[in-house]
């Protein structure tokens, strides 16, 4: 399987086809670059981007 993208929360989705963090159907294959998120309540990235999930996320959505 192909890594998707969630189009809702950008969380990086290796199975299935829910995204565990906001519960969307909504993913994609079509995204690029991405950033690893290892302690959302201190990283400064993190709160701009508003992740307050460890994971790995897409910077790049494309439709």
């Amino acid at each position: 399987m192909v890594d998707q993208a969630c189009k809702n929360c950008r969380l990086i989705i290796t199975q299935g086809t829910v995204c565990p963090v906001c519960g969307s159907d909504q993913l994609t294959s079509k995204w690029s670059g991405y950033i690893v998120i290892l302690d959302a309540e201190k990283s400064e990235i993190a709160k701009k981007l508003g992740i307050k999930v460890n994971g790995t996320y897409a910077i790049n959505i494309n439709a």
